[in-house]
């Protein structure tokens, strides 16, 4: 039955894929595009490689079993959410990509490239110096020095300082991919983003240096005007995936001994995984595990108290001593039914844990109705230099988003990248540099300037003209006036 199920899956994303090809709307650029290819591989191929190979890894480490019914409904659920979030997101998405490049949005992004050093040079240290940190915690093998875990939600927190400081580093995201497009992708402008790759790939995170990746690949689309990885694109795609599993299996210490800096053997992982057996890709159990608990040993929902955390969020724990671990009033803990460390829920699985099949149908919806809506908004406005640059650096972010499953997540890693952006518009602000729109404006207030002045001249050259049998028209001016008129006008 559950192997029915996986083929039924299979035909549903073949279907839905076919149509979106036929479409005309195919595109990188595209949150669709990023969706399928996320569910796509978690829950469509990889829950094939699951039940051929029996993955138990998960399993033993959540210390749960599911049971047939809980894995057909995790299938079904999962397509649920994928055929609401492409309904909705096509409600607005139904367009094709297009770019919108022209000599004064060319000399804009010129302009204002001017200022973006001034950008590195204030914000760059501070990431720089909070990457140097988390490269040093994990060269001594402590990376969790400064973080505890609540023994009730599994949240992890900081026991001394603030996150602000430790996620700083993800500033280099928009930081490495802008200086790469805003000077032409030439070997120096790529120097900073691959400093970025090795370094914090060194530190076993992989998430940052794959969004700058991306990122940067799509401002190289967006310039070469395709709408498909070229080659070169697709090359680094695939080293970057390379490098993510690679890191993924000794969290960064072959690129540290690379360096000369000593392994640890307790790294090693206990159990010998098989392929996409590990967690990096294990939204398909994690689901199952929300399914085992929600609502069937929790006999409640969580009916959508993420949302608040947006608002408890920025709030540093130093300042609020009492602040929640994960969302405020949270009505259950998972970990009383289990051990899921480290699990995310997916889009999917968060509107389970919402409310159910709703749930999934609301929380999906919604999502792709917004995604749309921006997607349409970005394809059909201006693209200016900022709208490219935030939206090429938000597309990324919809990667770990999308796995997670919660709008804190747009918000936490939105916030840094956004940062930089922010801080050069108010440069060019500070410093008065023209946008392609003010010029635009400004030669249009000429044209209809002119235009009413051709038409007032008209309108008196017409009234002034003088017709045999009319009167003089000039009867009130003084003579020698008078004689100068009537001799222009021959």
């Amino acid at each position: 039955m559950y192997l029915v199920a996986l083929v039924a899956s299979l035909m549903i994303f073949c279907g839905v894929i076919a149509a979106y090809l036929r479409s005309g709307y195919l595109s990188l650029f595209h949150p669709f595009t990023i969706y399928a290819l996320f569910h796509g591989l978690v829950f469509v191929i990889r829950p094939f490689f699951s039940y051929w190979l029996e993955y138990e890894a998960i399993y033993r480490v959540y210390q749960f079993t599911p049971s047939l019914s809980d894995k057909i409904t995790v299938i079904l659920a999962a397509n649920l959410g994928f055929l609401s979030f492409a309904f909705f997101c096509f409600r607005h998405g139904a367009v094709a990509m297009q770019f919108r490049r022209d000599p004064m949005l060319i000399d804009e992004r010129n302009r204002l490239a001017r200022f973006f050093p001034w950008v590195l040079i204030i914000c760059g240290p501070i990431a720089v110096w909070s990457l140097v940190s988390l490269y040093q915690a994990a060269s001594s093998f402590d990376i969790m020095r400064d973080m505890g875990r609540d023994a009730d939600s599994g949240v992890l927190y900081n026991t001394s300082g603030t996150g602000y400081f430790a996620e700083a580093q993800l500033m280099l995201i928009p930081l490495t991919a802008l200086c790469a497009w805003l000077f032409r992708f030439r070997l120096v402008a790529l120097l900073p983003l691959l400093t970025f790759v090795v370094f914090r790939a060194a530190t076993g995170g992989r998430g940052p240096f794959i969004a700058a990746v991306f990122a940067a690949g799509l401002l190289y689309l967006y310039e070469q005007r395709q709408r498909f990885p070229t080659l070169r694109v697709g090359i680094g795609l695939a080293a970057g995936l390379a490098m993510f599993a690679t890191i993924g299996a000794d969290r960064g210490q072959g690129v540290r001994a690379f360096f000369g800096e000593q392994t640890d053997i307790r790294m090693q992982s206990d159990y010998n995984l098989r392929f996409l057996e590990g967690m990096d890709f294990a939204n398909l159990e994690f689901f199952e595990y929300i399914v085992y608990v929600v609502p069937q040993r929790s006999q409640t929902y969580g009916y959508f108290n993420d949302v608040l955390q947006v608002f408890t969020e920025p709030v540093p724990r130093v300042l609020w001593k009492n602040k929640p671990f994960g969302p405020p009033f949270e009505r259950f803990s998972m970990f009383d039914y289990g051990f899921p460390v480290g699990y995310t829920r997916s889009l999917p699985g968060n509107g389970w844990y919402a409310l159910g099949w709703l749930g999934v149908l609301i929380t999906c919806g919604v999502w792709g109705y917004v995604l749309g809506l921006i997607y349409r908004r970005f394809v059909e406005g201006p693209q200016s230099t900022y709208q490219v640059a935030a939206y090429m650096v938000f597309l990324p972010i919809l990667i770990v988003a999308y796995r997670d499953g919660t709008i804190v997540t747009i918000f936490r890693l939105g916030i840094f990248s956004a940062a930089p952006i922010l801080l050069w518009i108010l440069l060019a602000r500070f410093f008065n540099v023209p946008l392609a729109k003010d010029i635009r404006a400004m030669l249009a207030r000429k044209q209809r300037r002119a235009a009413m002045l051709g038409a007032r001249t008209a309108s008196t050259a017409s009234a002034v003209e003088h017709h045999p049998g009319e009167a003089d028209p000039y009867r009130h001016l003084p003579p020698a006036v008078r004689r100068r008129r009537m001799a222009l006008r021959r």
